[in-house]
């Protein structure tokens, strides 16, 4: 890990603490596309299993839905952002990493005007070097080349660090090595399960491993 000079962080579920945001819409939303039935904690605990590819299938979402439904999770997670705080000591992480020398991004799919008000609000806008946002919700490999492209980092120098099985698969296309925050949407064990190259259940593990 000495080669590394750039961390790339996922947005939410891995700075951002979302999840409980957002596995609360999954539920408004099943409602709304007509899911007549209860959606329990054993529900919300298979979305932790699951890739967001088998959400739909799981409470009856017609597949020609998705993008709207998709969408309009992620604005209404955007009006929801005041309330979000940061996942449990992420602060302390960015600090110690900003200290030794990282430079450090941040990508996401929310506007970049929220992510500015949440990493200011929250003090963690001097540790980033580089915010990214690309809109468009389908392909995160696409958009992790476009930020390595813009702000010329190179992939053997680069890391990212996400909290979803997706990450996984878009870091395996373009071979940037990945870190599974297991913190976030997809359990420790799903992500372990799917193939991750490595996994941390808490930030501070994170300095560990890059020190190795």
């Amino acid at each position: 890990m000495k080669d590394k000079k750039y961390i790339i962080f996922d947005f939410d579920g891995t700075i951002a603490d979302t999840v409980p945001v957002v596995l609360t819409l999954i539920v408004e939303l099943a409602k709304e596309v007509g899911y007549d039935k209860k959606i329990t904690a054993e529900d919300l605990e298979w979305v932790r299993e699951h890739e967001l590819k088998d959400i739909p299938h799981r409470f009856g979402i017609p597949f020609i839905k998705v993008p709207y439904l998709l969408l309009k999770v992620r604005d209404m997670l955007n009006k929801q952002m005041f309330s979000v705080p940061p996942c449990r000591g992420i602060l302390e992480t960015l600090k110690t990493l900003k200290a030794k020398g990282f430079k450090l991004a941040v990508l996401s799919s929310n506007r970049r005007d929220t992510i500015q008000e949440f990493i200011v609000k929250h003090k963690l806008a001097s540790f980033f070097d580089f915010v990214h946002s690309e809109l468009n919700i389908f392909g995160k490999d696409k958009a992790l080349l476009s930020l390595l492209r813009q702000y010329k980092m190179p992939i053997v120098e680069s890391i990212y660090v996400g909290d979803e099985m997706r990450d996984i698969e878009a870091c395996k296309k373009i071979k940037l090595d990945c870190i599974s925050a297991g913190w976030g949407l997809n359990s420790a064990k799903a992500l372990k399960e799917y193939g991750a190259q490595w996994i941390v259940t808490k930030p501070q593990e994170i300095v560990d491993l890059l020190n190795k």
